[in-house]
């Protein structure tokens, strides 16, 4: 495996000259979502968990240090508009904003002011159950280039939104906007079970949405794309009349846990990539 590239959280001094390793983090973060936009959560959550796997077996430090990628709660974190142009994957980094009160939108309004290309807006609306967000957001949100909203509470005007919008709730009813609060990027945020830092790189598609810093996603990357080259052979494959089962080791790998014996699934044709970490099964 590849070992963890080690960035720092992207700063936001606009206007101030960046010293050379600043840059060259900046560079490496951008690198990290080109290539995430060619992947989705499903070959990343395989990745993250074959590192977790890894880091609680092998007593390396490299991999101790791995953190994990962290997943919204799908029961109630839902897609509720994806960009036709997309390829239907959001990436970005954060910008984090704190309501000061349940049901005003102000502070979210503000932090749209400070947003930039590339930028997904996490918000925590403290319990809200009025919508912070809705088309003209969303439409204001894709002239400045930001690639989402991911919201904590409710968002309106679903059939009308611009830019990937994401949340937990929806309703018709609109906030108050009388509350300033404490600004863009002023705390970490809670969503839908996850903490949020600012510069954490958010990554969305239909079935979720993950949150890591640059290290995660970068140790996850090698493995992830792998998988998806993986998968890819094995479509090719059953599209010409190919087995799934007779591309991997099935037989043997579902003999040997029928014995208690130690296993893992593999494909014949890439057998870098393995599913590790799966749970000892009773079979009768």
């Amino acid at each position: 495996r590849s070992a963890s590239v080690h960035l720092a959280a992207l700063g936001r001094g606009a206007g101030k000259a960046k010293p050379v390793a600043a840059h060259q983090q900046e560079s490496g973060v951008k690198e990290i979502i080109k290539r995430l936009q060619k992947l989705g959560t499903g070959p990343l959550c395989d990745a993250d968990k074959g590192h977790r796997h890894t880091s609680s077996t092998i007593d390396d430090p490299a991999f101790k240090e791995y953190k994990g990628l962290n997943l919204m709660d799908t029961d109630v974190m839902k897609l509720r508009h994806a960009p036709k142009q997309s390829g239907g994957v959001m990436v970005g980094l954060a910008r984090t904003v704190q309501l000061p009160r349940p049901n005003d939108f102000l502070a979210v309004l503000s932090a749209l002011t400070e947003l930039s290309a590339g930028d997904v807006l996490i918000v925590n609306t403290g319990g809200s159950t009025r919508a912070v967000a809705g088309s003209l957001f969303t439409t204001e949100a894709r002239r400045r280039g930001v690639r989402g909203i991911v919201v904590d509470g409710p968002i309106r005007d679903v059939d009308d939104l611009e830019c990937f919008a994401y949340s937990t709730k929806i309703t018709p009813y609109a906030g108050t906007v009388q509350h300033v609060g404490e600004g863009v990027d002023a705390s970490s945020v809670q969503c839908a079970g996850v903490t949020v830092n600012p510069g954490d790189i958010i990554f969305g598609d239909s079935d979720g949405v993950l949150c890591g810093s640059a290290d995660t996603f970068s140790a996850c990357l090698h493995d992830a794309e792998h998988i998806v080259a993986a998968e890819q052979r094995l479509m090719e494959g059953m599209k010409v009349g190919v087995s799934l089962h007779s591309m991997t080791n099935f037989d043997e790998h579902f003999a040997a846990r029928k014995e208690g014996l130690e296993s893992s699934l593999t494909f014949k044709d890439l057998r870098t990539v393995k599913f590790t970490g799966i749970d000892s099964v009773e079979v009768s």
